[in-house]
Protein backbone atom coordinates (compact mmCIF):
# COMPACT_ATOMS: atom_id res chain seq x y z
CA UNK A 1 0.00 0.00 0.00
CA UNK A 2 1.42 3.38 -1.00
CA UNK A 3 1.33 5.92 1.80
CA UNK A 4 -0.22 9.15 0.69
CA UNK A 5 1.17 12.50 1.89
CA UNK A 6 -0.02 13.49 5.33
CA UNK A 7 0.34 16.38 7.76
CA UNK A 8 3.33 17.55 9.42
CA UNK A 9 35.85 -16.04 26.45
CA UNK A 10 36.46 -17.87 29.74
CA UNK A 11 39.72 -19.81 30.45
CA UNK A 12 39.17 -23.56 30.84
CA UNK A 13 41.56 -25.78 32.87
CA UNK A 14 42.78 -28.83 31.02
CA UNK A 15 41.38 -32.08 32.40
CA UNK A 16 43.58 -35.11 31.98
CA UNK A 17 42.33 -38.65 31.36
CA UNK A 18 44.86 -40.98 33.07
CA UNK A 19 45.65 -44.11 31.09
CA UNK A 20 45.64 -47.36 33.09
CA UNK A 21 49.28 -48.56 33.15
CA UNK A 22 50.08 -52.02 31.84
CA UNK A 23 50.82 -54.69 34.40
CA UNK A 24 53.82 -56.02 32.48
CA UNK A 25 57.18 -55.25 33.98
CA UNK A 26 56.12 -55.28 37.63
CA UNK A 27 55.96 -59.04 38.14
CA UNK A 28 59.03 -60.42 40.03
CA UNK A 29 61.30 -62.77 38.13
CA UNK A 30 60.55 -65.50 40.65
CA UNK A 31 57.45 -65.92 42.69
CA UNK A 32 58.09 -65.24 46.41
CA UNK A 33 57.13 -67.76 49.02
CA UNK A 34 53.79 -66.18 49.81
CA UNK A 35 50.33 -67.47 50.19
CA UNK A 36 47.90 -66.82 47.42
CA UNK A 37 46.27 -64.05 49.44
CA UNK A 38 49.65 -62.50 50.29
CA UNK A 39 50.75 -62.59 46.68
CA UNK A 40 47.51 -60.89 45.61
CA UNK A 41 48.02 -58.15 48.22
CA UNK A 42 51.58 -57.57 47.01
CA UNK A 43 50.47 -57.24 43.42
CA UNK A 44 47.63 -54.92 44.42
CA UNK A 45 50.01 -52.61 46.31
CA UNK A 46 52.45 -52.55 43.42
CA UNK A 47 49.71 -51.67 40.95
CA UNK A 48 48.40 -48.87 43.16
CA UNK A 49 51.89 -47.38 43.45
CA UNK A 50 52.35 -47.46 39.70
CA UNK A 51 48.88 -45.99 39.12
CA UNK A 52 49.50 -43.15 41.56
CA UNK A 53 52.90 -42.34 40.09
CA UNK A 54 51.54 -42.31 36.56
CA UNK A 55 48.64 -40.06 37.49
CA UNK A 56 50.93 -37.67 39.39
CA UNK A 57 53.15 -37.36 36.32
CA UNK A 58 50.14 -36.26 34.29
CA UNK A 59 49.08 -33.49 36.66
CA UNK A 60 50.22 -29.92 35.87
CA UNK A 61 53.22 -28.82 37.94
CA UNK A 62 52.22 -26.15 40.45
CA UNK A 63 53.94 -23.89 42.91
CA UNK A 64 57.52 -22.73 42.52
CA UNK A 65 58.75 -26.08 41.25
CA UNK A 66 59.20 -25.76 37.49
CA UNK A 67 56.17 -23.53 36.93
CA UNK A 68 55.90 -22.08 33.39
CA UNK A 69 54.63 -18.53 33.77
CA UNK A 70 53.98 -18.34 30.02
CA UNK A 71 51.07 -20.75 30.47
CA UNK A 72 49.35 -18.67 33.12
CA UNK A 73 45.65 -18.00 32.51
CA UNK A 74 45.06 -15.17 30.05
CA UNK A 75 43.46 -12.00 31.28
CA UNK A 76 39.82 -11.62 30.18
CA UNK A 77 39.48 -9.55 27.03
CA UNK A 78 38.53 -5.99 27.79
CA UNK A 79 35.18 -5.12 26.19
CA UNK A 80 35.23 -2.45 23.55
CA UNK A 81 33.50 0.63 24.95
CA UNK A 82 30.55 2.30 23.29
CA UNK A 83 31.54 4.59 20.45
CA UNK A 84 31.56 5.26 16.71
CA UNK A 85 33.56 2.25 15.53
CA UNK A 86 32.77 2.19 11.82
CA UNK A 87 31.88 4.53 8.98
CA UNK A 88 32.66 8.22 8.77
CA UNK A 89 31.36 11.18 10.73
CA UNK A 90 32.61 13.52 7.99
CA UNK A 91 29.73 13.05 5.56
CA UNK A 92 30.42 14.16 1.97
CA UNK A 93 28.47 17.22 0.88
CA UNK A 94 25.55 16.58 -1.41
CA UNK A 95 25.86 18.40 -4.72
CA UNK A 96 23.04 20.77 -5.65
CA UNK A 97 20.42 18.88 -7.62
CA UNK A 98 21.80 15.47 -6.62
CA UNK A 99 19.51 12.66 -5.53
CA UNK A 100 20.79 10.80 -2.47
CA UNK A 101 19.80 7.12 -2.32
CA UNK A 102 20.33 5.45 1.06
CA UNK A 103 19.69 2.16 2.87
CA UNK A 104 19.40 1.70 6.62
CA UNK A 105 18.48 -1.31 8.76
CA UNK A 106 16.88 0.44 11.74
CA UNK A 107 16.75 -2.66 13.96
CA UNK A 108 13.15 -3.40 14.83
CA UNK A 109 11.17 -0.19 14.64
CA UNK A 110 7.98 -0.99 16.57
CA UNK A 111 5.27 1.42 17.69
CA UNK A 112 3.21 1.27 20.89
CA UNK A 113 0.00 0.05 19.30
CA UNK A 114 -0.90 -3.60 19.76
CA UNK A 115 -1.06 -5.68 16.59
CA UNK A 116 -3.36 -8.62 17.34
CA UNK A 117 -1.60 -10.69 14.68
CA UNK A 118 1.57 -10.68 16.78
CA UNK A 119 1.30 -12.56 20.06
CA UNK A 120 3.21 -14.94 22.32
CA UNK A 121 6.92 -14.95 21.54
CA UNK A 122 6.29 -12.39 18.80
CA UNK A 123 4.26 -9.99 20.95
CA UNK A 124 4.84 -6.58 19.41
CA UNK A 125 4.15 -4.47 22.51
CA UNK A 126 7.21 -5.94 24.22
CA UNK A 127 9.23 -4.89 21.14
CA UNK A 128 8.13 -1.23 21.24
CA UNK A 129 11.13 0.97 20.40
CA UNK A 130 12.30 3.09 23.33
CA UNK A 131 12.00 6.86 23.24
CA UNK A 132 15.79 7.14 23.45
CA UNK A 133 16.25 5.01 20.33
CA UNK A 134 13.48 6.80 18.44
CA UNK A 135 15.20 10.12 19.05
CA UNK A 136 18.57 8.65 18.05
CA UNK A 137 17.14 7.14 14.84
CA UNK A 138 15.59 10.46 13.90
CA UNK A 139 18.90 12.22 14.47
CA UNK A 140 20.81 9.79 12.24
CA UNK A 141 18.21 10.07 9.48
CA UNK A 142 18.46 13.85 9.72
CA UNK A 143 22.26 13.66 9.32
CA UNK A 144 21.93 11.25 6.42
CA UNK A 145 19.79 13.68 4.40
CA UNK A 146 18.63 11.03 1.93
CA UNK A 147 16.04 11.83 -0.73
CA UNK A 148 15.05 8.19 -1.11
CA UNK A 149 15.59 6.27 2.13
CA UNK A 150 15.18 2.48 2.01
CA UNK A 151 14.59 0.88 5.40
CA UNK A 152 14.63 -2.63 6.83
CA UNK A 153 12.96 -3.97 9.98
CA UNK A 154 9.91 -1.72 10.18
CA UNK A 155 6.79 -3.08 11.88
CA UNK A 156 4.19 -1.71 9.45
CA UNK A 157 3.07 1.22 7.34
CA UNK A 158 1.14 2.56 10.33
CA UNK A 159 4.28 2.39 12.47
CA UNK A 160 6.38 4.13 9.80
CA UNK A 161 3.79 6.85 9.31
CA UNK A 162 3.62 7.48 13.07
CA UNK A 163 7.44 7.62 13.30
CA UNK A 164 7.65 10.01 10.35
CA UNK A 165 4.92 12.35 11.57
CA UNK A 166 6.21 12.38 15.15
CA UNK A 167 9.97 12.56 14.68
CA UNK A 168 10.72 13.44 11.01
CA UNK A 169 7.94 15.87 10.14
CA UNK A 170 10.32 18.61 8.94
CA UNK A 171 12.46 16.43 6.62
CA UNK A 172 10.20 16.50 3.56
CA UNK A 173 9.31 12.81 3.45
CA UNK A 174 5.87 13.39 2.00
CA UNK A 175 5.71 9.91 0.49
CA UNK A 176 6.13 6.48 2.01
CA UNK A 177 5.59 2.81 1.23
CA UNK A 178 5.67 -0.20 3.53
CA UNK A 179 4.16 -3.57 2.65
CA UNK A 180 3.80 -6.88 4.45
CA UNK A 181 6.86 -9.03 3.71
CA UNK A 182 5.31 -12.30 4.88
CA UNK A 183 7.69 -12.59 7.83
CA UNK A 184 6.53 -14.24 11.06
CA UNK A 185 8.21 -11.59 13.24
CA UNK A 186 6.11 -8.87 11.64
CA UNK A 187 8.86 -6.60 10.28
CA UNK A 188 9.10 -5.53 6.64
CA UNK A 189 11.00 -3.29 4.22
CA UNK A 190 9.91 0.32 3.67
CA UNK A 191 10.72 3.53 1.82
CA UNK A 192 10.59 7.18 2.87
CA UNK A 193 10.83 9.50 -0.13
CA UNK A 194 10.90 13.19 -0.99
CA UNK A 195 10.04 12.20 -4.56
CA UNK A 196 6.56 10.98 -5.46
CA UNK A 197 6.15 7.21 -5.28
CA UNK A 198 4.49 6.04 -8.48
CA UNK A 199 4.29 2.31 -7.67
CA UNK A 200 4.98 -0.08 -4.80
CA UNK A 201 4.64 -3.86 -4.51
CA UNK A 202 6.28 -6.90 -2.97
CA UNK A 203 7.53 -9.93 -4.85
CA UNK A 204 5.05 -12.57 -3.73
CA UNK A 205 3.44 -15.67 -5.25
CA UNK A 206 5.61 -17.32 -7.90
CA UNK A 207 8.04 -14.38 -7.85
CA UNK A 208 8.85 -15.18 -4.22
CA UNK A 209 9.64 -18.86 -4.88
CA UNK A 210 13.35 -19.60 -4.48
CA UNK A 211 13.46 -23.41 -4.34
CA UNK A 212 13.78 -23.71 -8.13
CA UNK A 213 17.02 -21.71 -7.95
CA UNK A 214 18.72 -24.86 -6.65
CA UNK A 215 19.19 -25.81 -10.31
CA UNK A 216 21.47 -22.79 -10.74
CA UNK A 217 23.81 -23.66 -7.89
CA UNK A 218 26.06 -25.48 -10.33
CA UNK A 219 29.81 -26.19 -10.22
CA UNK A 220 30.18 -24.03 -13.32
CA UNK A 221 28.60 -21.00 -11.66
CA UNK A 222 30.60 -21.60 -8.49
CA UNK A 223 33.78 -21.56 -10.57
CA UNK A 224 32.86 -18.21 -12.13
CA UNK A 225 32.22 -16.83 -8.65
CA UNK A 226 35.52 -18.18 -7.33
CA UNK A 227 33.94 -20.00 -4.41
CA UNK A 228 31.98 -22.99 -3.20
CA UNK A 229 28.25 -23.26 -2.66
CA UNK A 230 27.12 -23.75 0.92
CA UNK A 231 26.29 -27.24 2.11
CA UNK A 232 22.60 -27.48 2.86
CA UNK A 233 22.16 -27.43 6.62
CA UNK A 234 18.51 -28.36 6.53
CA UNK A 235 15.92 -27.75 3.87
CA UNK A 236 15.70 -24.06 2.88
CA UNK A 237 12.37 -22.30 2.74
CA UNK A 238 10.26 -22.54 -0.39
CA UNK A 239 10.17 -18.73 -0.65
CA UNK A 240 12.01 -15.61 0.44
CA UNK A 241 11.94 -15.31 4.20
CA UNK A 242 11.07 -11.63 3.67
CA UNK A 243 9.50 -10.70 0.33
CA UNK A 244 11.57 -7.94 -1.37
CA UNK A 245 9.84 -4.58 -1.74
CA UNK A 246 9.84 -2.89 -5.16
CA UNK A 247 9.26 0.88 -5.16
CA UNK A 248 9.49 3.32 -8.07
CA UNK A 249 9.92 7.07 -7.55
CA UNK A 250 9.79 9.79 -10.21
CA UNK A 251 11.28 13.27 -9.98
CA UNK A 252 9.41 16.37 -11.19
CA UNK A 253 11.71 16.34 -14.24
CA UNK A 254 10.73 12.75 -15.08
CA UNK A 255 13.78 10.89 -13.72
CA UNK A 256 12.61 7.42 -12.70
CA UNK A 257 14.34 5.21 -10.15
CA UNK A 258 13.26 1.79 -8.92
CA UNK A 259 14.56 0.47 -5.60
CA UNK A 260 14.30 -3.23 -4.73
CA UNK A 261 14.61 -3.15 -0.95
CA UNK A 262 16.04 -6.45 0.23
CA UNK A 263 16.63 -8.18 3.56
CA UNK A 264 18.10 -11.64 3.04
CA UNK A 265 17.74 -14.31 5.72
CA UNK A 266 20.04 -13.83 8.70
CA UNK A 267 22.05 -16.37 10.68
CA UNK A 268 23.71 -19.61 9.65
CA UNK A 269 21.63 -20.02 6.50
CA UNK A 270 24.08 -19.48 3.63
CA UNK A 271 22.21 -21.96 1.43
CA UNK A 272 18.95 -20.03 1.79
CA UNK A 273 20.66 -16.70 1.10
CA UNK A 274 22.27 -18.09 -2.05
CA UNK A 275 18.86 -19.14 -3.37
CA UNK A 276 17.39 -15.74 -2.47
CA UNK A 277 20.22 -13.95 -4.29
CA UNK A 278 19.84 -16.11 -7.37
CA UNK A 279 16.10 -15.37 -7.47
CA UNK A 280 16.77 -11.63 -7.11
CA UNK A 281 19.15 -11.91 -10.05
CA UNK A 282 16.41 -13.55 -12.10
CA UNK A 283 13.86 -10.87 -11.22
CA UNK A 284 16.30 -8.09 -12.02
CA UNK A 285 17.27 -9.78 -15.28
CA UNK A 286 13.65 -9.81 -16.41
CA UNK A 287 13.34 -6.08 -15.69
CA UNK A 288 16.51 -5.26 -17.63
CA UNK A 289 15.46 -7.47 -20.52
CA UNK A 290 12.29 -5.39 -20.80
CA UNK A 291 14.22 -2.11 -20.47
CA UNK A 292 18.06 -2.26 -20.53
CA UNK A 293 18.23 1.44 -19.64
CA UNK A 294 16.10 1.17 -16.50
CA UNK A 295 17.50 2.81 -13.36
CA UNK A 296 17.30 0.06 -10.74
CA UNK A 297 19.01 -0.40 -7.37
CA UNK A 298 19.03 -3.57 -5.26
CA UNK A 299 19.61 -2.16 -1.80
CA UNK A 300 19.52 -3.31 1.79
CA UNK A 301 20.82 -5.84 4.26
CA UNK A 302 22.18 -8.89 2.41
CA UNK A 303 23.42 -10.54 5.63
CA UNK A 304 26.41 -11.58 3.52
CA UNK A 305 29.98 -10.33 3.46
CA UNK A 306 31.52 -9.41 0.08
CA UNK A 307 33.24 -12.81 -0.12
CA UNK A 308 30.10 -14.82 0.58
CA UNK A 309 28.50 -16.52 -2.40
CA UNK A 310 25.14 -14.81 -1.95
CA UNK A 311 26.74 -11.37 -2.27
CA UNK A 312 28.98 -12.55 -5.14
CA UNK A 313 25.96 -13.73 -7.14
CA UNK A 314 24.83 -10.12 -7.46
CA UNK A 315 28.14 -8.26 -7.22
CA UNK A 316 29.69 -10.18 -10.13
CA UNK A 317 26.49 -10.94 -12.02
CA UNK A 318 26.50 -11.09 -15.84
CA UNK A 319 23.89 -8.33 -15.57
CA UNK A 320 26.86 -6.00 -15.11
CA UNK A 321 25.70 -4.36 -11.89
CA UNK A 322 27.63 -1.49 -10.41
CA UNK A 323 28.61 -1.56 -6.73
CA UNK A 324 28.19 1.78 -4.94
CA UNK A 325 31.44 1.02 -3.10
CA UNK A 326 33.30 1.74 -6.35
CA UNK A 327 32.24 5.39 -5.95
CA UNK A 328 33.46 5.66 -2.32
CA UNK A 329 34.50 9.10 -1.15
CA UNK A 330 37.98 8.03 0.00
CA UNK A 331 39.64 5.11 -1.79
CA UNK A 332 42.58 5.13 0.63
CA UNK A 333 40.51 4.94 3.81
CA UNK A 334 40.81 2.00 6.21
CA UNK A 335 38.35 -0.89 5.86
CA UNK A 336 36.53 0.24 9.02
CA UNK A 337 35.40 3.31 7.11
CA UNK A 338 33.18 1.07 4.95
CA UNK A 339 32.17 -1.52 7.57
CA UNK A 340 28.41 -1.48 8.07
CA UNK A 341 27.59 -3.68 11.07
CA UNK A 342 28.52 -3.72 14.76
CA UNK A 343 30.00 -7.21 14.30
CA UNK A 344 32.75 -5.71 12.15
CA UNK A 345 31.33 -7.00 8.86
CA UNK A 346 30.08 -5.46 5.63
CA UNK A 347 26.47 -6.65 5.29
CA UNK A 348 24.71 -3.77 3.54
CA UNK A 349 24.91 -2.91 -0.17
CA UNK A 350 23.68 -0.69 -2.96
CA UNK A 351 24.04 -2.51 -6.29
CA UNK A 352 22.85 -0.76 -9.44
CA UNK A 353 21.82 -1.48 -13.00
CA UNK A 354 24.32 -0.23 -15.62
CA UNK A 355 22.14 2.77 -16.49
CA UNK A 356 21.86 3.88 -12.87
CA UNK A 357 25.56 3.28 -12.32
CA UNK A 358 26.25 5.63 -15.24
CA UNK A 359 24.48 8.41 -13.30
CA UNK A 360 26.48 8.00 -10.07
CA UNK A 361 28.43 10.98 -8.79
CA UNK A 362 32.11 10.26 -8.20
CA UNK A 363 33.33 9.98 -4.60
CA UNK A 364 29.83 10.18 -3.16
CA UNK A 365 29.36 6.75 -1.54
CA UNK A 366 29.79 6.60 2.21
CA UNK A 367 28.94 4.61 5.32
CA UNK A 368 27.72 6.99 7.99
CA UNK A 369 29.29 6.43 11.39
CA UNK A 370 26.80 5.97 14.22
CA UNK A 371 27.14 5.09 17.89
CA UNK A 372 27.53 1.40 18.73
CA UNK A 373 26.99 -0.08 22.16
CA UNK A 374 29.88 -1.69 24.07
CA UNK A 375 30.99 -4.99 22.57
CA UNK A 376 29.73 -6.98 25.59
CA UNK A 377 26.23 -5.49 25.47
CA UNK A 378 23.50 -8.09 24.94
CA UNK A 379 20.67 -6.79 22.78
CA UNK A 380 18.45 -9.61 24.08
CA UNK A 381 18.57 -7.99 27.51
CA UNK A 382 17.93 -4.46 26.29
CA UNK A 383 14.83 -4.17 28.48
CA UNK A 384 16.94 -4.68 31.64
CA UNK A 385 20.20 -3.14 30.37
CA UNK A 386 19.40 -0.54 27.67
CA UNK A 387 22.00 0.60 25.15
CA UNK A 388 23.72 3.95 25.72
CA UNK A 389 21.96 7.20 24.90
CA UNK A 390 22.46 8.00 21.23
CA UNK A 391 22.39 4.37 20.10
CA UNK A 392 20.14 3.98 17.06
CA UNK A 393 20.85 0.62 15.41
CA UNK A 394 23.40 -2.17 15.06
CA UNK A 395 23.76 -1.20 11.38
CA UNK A 396 25.25 1.96 9.89
CA UNK A 397 23.36 3.66 7.04
CA UNK A 398 24.93 3.70 3.57
CA UNK A 399 24.32 6.20 0.76
CA UNK A 400 25.34 7.28 -2.74
CA UNK A 401 24.46 10.37 -4.78
CA UNK A 402 22.89 10.21 -8.23
CA UNK A 403 22.81 12.90 -10.93
CA UNK A 404 19.22 12.87 -12.22
CA UNK A 405 19.77 15.73 -14.66
CA UNK A 406 21.69 13.60 -17.13
CA UNK A 407 19.81 10.30 -17.45
CA UNK A 408 22.49 8.29 -19.27
CA UNK A 409 21.94 4.95 -21.02
CA UNK A 410 23.39 1.65 -19.87
CA UNK A 411 26.06 1.81 -22.58
CA UNK A 412 27.61 4.84 -20.87
CA UNK A 413 28.72 2.68 -17.93
CA UNK A 414 31.99 0.76 -18.29
CA UNK A 415 32.29 -1.83 -15.56
CA UNK A 416 35.73 -2.13 -13.94
CA UNK A 417 35.44 -5.94 -13.81
CA UNK A 418 33.65 -7.57 -16.71
CA UNK A 419 30.70 -9.87 -16.06
CA UNK A 420 31.02 -13.46 -17.15
CA UNK A 421 28.72 -15.68 -19.11
CA UNK A 422 26.90 -18.11 -16.86
CA UNK A 423 26.19 -21.51 -18.42
CA UNK A 424 22.91 -23.22 -17.56
CA UNK A 425 23.07 -27.03 -17.52
CA UNK A 426 20.56 -28.95 -19.60
CA UNK A 427 18.85 -30.32 -16.49
CA UNK A 428 18.43 -26.84 -15.08
CA UNK A 429 17.10 -25.51 -18.38
CA UNK A 430 14.60 -28.36 -18.51
CA UNK A 431 13.46 -27.36 -15.03
CA UNK A 432 12.73 -23.88 -16.33
CA UNK A 433 15.80 -22.09 -14.94
CA UNK A 434 17.35 -19.40 -17.06
CA UNK A 435 20.71 -17.71 -16.97
CA UNK A 436 20.41 -14.01 -16.16
CA UNK A 437 20.53 -11.78 -19.20
CA UNK A 438 23.93 -10.40 -20.06
CA UNK A 439 24.76 -6.80 -19.39
CA UNK A 440 24.05 -4.37 -22.21
CA UNK A 441 26.82 -4.42 -24.78
CA UNK A 442 29.60 -1.91 -24.36
CA UNK A 443 29.76 0.94 -26.86
CA UNK A 444 31.67 0.29 -30.08
CA UNK A 445 34.29 2.81 -29.09
CA UNK A 446 35.25 3.86 -25.59
CA UNK A 447 33.83 7.21 -24.66
CA UNK A 448 36.27 9.92 -23.64
CA UNK A 449 35.06 9.64 -20.05
CA UNK A 450 36.18 5.99 -19.91
CA UNK A 451 39.85 6.96 -20.20
CA UNK A 452 41.61 7.83 -16.97
CA UNK A 453 42.14 11.53 -16.49
CA UNK A 454 45.60 13.10 -16.50
CA UNK A 455 46.09 16.06 -14.22
CA UNK A 456 49.55 17.14 -15.41
CA UNK A 457 48.50 17.91 -18.96
CA UNK A 458 47.25 16.30 -22.13
CA UNK A 459 48.58 12.97 -23.30
CA UNK A 460 49.93 12.70 -26.85
CA UNK A 461 47.10 12.36 -29.38
CA UNK A 462 48.53 9.09 -30.72
CA UNK A 463 48.50 7.58 -27.21
CA UNK A 464 44.91 8.74 -26.59
CA UNK A 465 43.84 7.17 -29.90
CA UNK A 466 45.63 3.89 -29.12
CA UNK A 467 44.23 3.74 -25.58
CA UNK A 468 40.75 4.31 -26.97
CA UNK A 469 41.13 1.40 -29.40
CA UNK A 470 42.49 -0.86 -26.64
CA UNK A 471 39.57 0.02 -24.37
CA UNK A 472 37.11 -0.60 -27.20
CA UNK A 473 38.67 -4.05 -27.62
CA UNK A 474 38.03 -4.70 -23.92
CA UNK A 475 41.56 -4.27 -22.57
CA UNK A 476 42.29 -2.62 -19.22
CA UNK A 477 45.66 -2.19 -17.56
CA UNK A 478 46.21 -3.35 -13.98
CA UNK A 479 48.95 -1.24 -12.43
CA UNK A 480 51.85 -2.87 -10.54
CA UNK A 481 50.99 -3.19 -6.84
CA UNK A 482 53.40 -3.11 -3.88
CA UNK A 483 53.89 -6.45 -2.11
CA UNK A 484 56.36 -5.64 0.65
CA UNK A 485 55.83 -2.89 3.22
CA UNK A 486 58.83 -0.96 1.90
CA UNK A 487 57.61 -0.95 -1.69
CA UNK A 488 56.92 2.55 -3.02
CA UNK A 489 57.23 4.18 -6.42
CA UNK A 490 60.12 6.32 -5.21
CA UNK A 491 61.94 3.44 -3.46
CA UNK A 492 64.54 1.83 -5.70
CA UNK A 493 65.99 -0.45 -3.03
CA UNK A 494 66.22 -3.92 -4.53
CA UNK A 495 64.85 -5.58 -1.40
CA UNK A 496 61.35 -4.21 -2.00
CA UNK A 497 58.94 -6.48 -3.88
CA UNK A 498 56.10 -5.77 -6.31
CA UNK A 499 53.26 -7.57 -8.05
CA UNK A 500 53.76 -7.06 -11.78
CA UNK A 501 51.44 -4.96 -13.91
CA UNK A 502 49.46 -6.73 -16.61
CA UNK A 503 46.63 -6.35 -19.11
CA UNK A 504 43.17 -7.86 -18.65
CA UNK A 505 40.38 -8.12 -21.20
CA UNK A 506 36.98 -7.20 -19.76
CA UNK A 507 35.15 -9.12 -22.48
CA UNK A 508 37.09 -12.40 -22.65
CA UNK A 509 38.80 -12.35 -19.21
CA UNK A 510 42.09 -13.10 -21.03
CA UNK A 511 45.24 -11.64 -19.48
CA UNK A 512 48.48 -10.52 -21.10
CA UNK A 513 51.84 -9.50 -19.66
CA UNK A 514 52.66 -7.46 -22.77
CA UNK A 515 50.52 -4.64 -24.11
CA UNK A 516 48.29 -6.03 -26.89
CA UNK A 517 49.15 -4.70 -30.32
CA UNK A 518 46.96 -3.74 -33.23
CA UNK A 519 48.91 -5.86 -35.69
CA UNK A 520 47.25 -9.05 -34.38
CA UNK A 521 43.87 -7.47 -33.63
CA UNK A 522 44.86 -6.84 -30.00
CA UNK A 523 45.02 -10.57 -29.27
CA UNK A 524 47.53 -10.22 -26.43
CA UNK A 525 50.05 -12.86 -25.31
CA UNK A 526 49.39 -16.46 -26.28
CA UNK A 527 49.55 -17.53 -22.64
CA UNK A 528 47.64 -15.86 -19.82
CA UNK A 529 49.34 -14.29 -16.83
CA UNK A 530 49.33 -16.87 -14.04
CA UNK A 531 47.31 -15.43 -11.17
CA UNK A 532 47.33 -16.97 -7.71
CA UNK A 533 44.30 -17.99 -5.66
CA UNK A 534 43.83 -14.38 -4.56
CA UNK A 535 43.97 -13.09 -8.13
CA UNK A 536 47.49 -11.68 -7.75
CA UNK A 537 50.04 -11.83 -10.61
CA UNK A 538 53.67 -12.98 -10.16
CA UNK A 539 55.85 -10.75 -8.01
CA UNK A 540 59.51 -9.77 -8.23
CA UNK A 541 62.12 -7.95 -6.19
CA UNK A 542 64.39 -5.22 -7.46
CA UNK A 543 62.76 -2.00 -6.36
CA UNK A 544 60.03 0.08 -7.93
CA UNK A 545 58.97 -0.82 -11.48
CA UNK A 546 59.28 1.65 -14.33
CA UNK A 547 56.75 4.45 -14.51
CA UNK A 548 53.63 3.68 -16.53
CA UNK A 549 53.28 4.80 -20.12
CA UNK A 550 50.54 7.21 -21.15
CA UNK A 551 48.61 4.33 -22.71
CA UNK A 552 48.89 2.21 -19.55
CA UNK A 553 47.72 5.14 -17.45
CA UNK A 554 44.80 5.97 -19.73
CA UNK A 555 43.65 2.34 -19.72
CA UNK A 556 43.89 1.91 -15.93
CA UNK A 557 41.48 2.90 -13.18
CA UNK A 558 43.72 3.33 -10.13
CA UNK A 559 47.27 3.02 -8.81
CA UNK A 560 50.55 3.95 -10.42
CA UNK A 561 52.17 7.35 -10.78
CA UNK A 562 50.92 9.79 -13.36
CA UNK A 563 53.16 10.01 -16.43
CA UNK A 564 54.54 13.29 -17.67
CA UNK A 565 55.67 14.14 -21.19
CA UNK A 566 59.26 14.56 -20.04
CA UNK A 567 59.74 11.14 -18.46
CA UNK A 568 56.97 8.82 -19.64
CA UNK A 569 58.29 5.69 -21.41
CA UNK A 570 57.42 5.26 -25.04
CA UNK A 571 54.08 3.46 -25.43
CA UNK A 572 53.93 0.26 -27.40
CA UNK A 573 52.28 0.64 -30.83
Amino acid sequence: MIGAPSGAGAHQARHWQPVRPARSGIVPKCRPALSSAGYSALMRNAFQMAWGLGFAMLLPVSGAVGQDSSKAPKEPKTPRPAGVWYGTTDIPDKRDGALRLAAYNIENLFDRVDDPRLAGEQEDLTMATSESRLIALAEQIRRLDADVLCLEEVESEECLRWFRDTYLSDLGYAHLASLDAGYYRGVEQSVLSRLPITSASVYSGNDAVISDMEALRTPERAATLGGTWATAGGKPSEKFQRFPLRVTVTSPDGYELTAIVTHLKAGDFDHQRELEALQLEQLLGEMLKANPDANIAVVGDYNSTPGDMAAKVLRTSPLGLGNAYDWRFDTAAARETYTTHASGRVLDYILMSPALAADCIDKSFFVMGTLHAASDWDYKKAAEIPPPAGYASDHCPIAIDIDPKNDRPASAYVRSVAPVTVPVPAAAAAAGAKAPASAPAAPAAAEAGALRAIGSGAAPEADVALATRLMAAGWRYEMPQPKSKTAAWDNQKKASTWFAGYWKNANTLKTSAAQPVEADQFAGDKEDVKLDAKGKPPWASGGAPRKPTFVEWLCSSSGGVEPAAADAPVSAP
